[in-house]
């Protein structure tokens, strides 16, 4: 699951609500996960991004159901981060291709 060989796709959806360089960290964390020795990687990778403007910060977490895994990251919110209205979107790992979506364009 998941591998650099592979292609990438980003939806409409996410093309337009997530600044591509969060895009980008996004899939670094996904293969950075899959680079790991054994990384029993699910074909559903789930990030989540919250917005604490009192600390400065954008929480980002990348989880998957099976097996259950949760990692943690804390970024600056930069500016270009400070207008982000998606909470969640999705990576789907189909064999062939890896799209990355929200949600709601499943």
């Amino acid at each position: 699951m998941f591998d650099i060989q592979n292609e990438y796709y980003v939806t409409k959806g996410v093309q337009e609500a997530v600044p591509y360089q969060l895009q980008y960290f996004c899939w670094q964390l996904i293969l950075q996960r899959a680079k790991e020795k054994d990384p029993t990687m699910d074909y559903l990778q789930i990030i989540e991004f919250e917005l604490d403007t009192e600390h400065e910060l954008l929480t980002i977490v990348q989880r998957q159901e099976k097996p259950e895994v949760k990692q943690i990251y804390h970024l600056h919110l930069f500016e270009e981060y400070r207008s982000l209205s998606v909470k969640k979107i999705w990576a789907i790992d189909d064999g062939q291709v890896q799209t990355m979506l929200l949600p709601e364009e499943y």
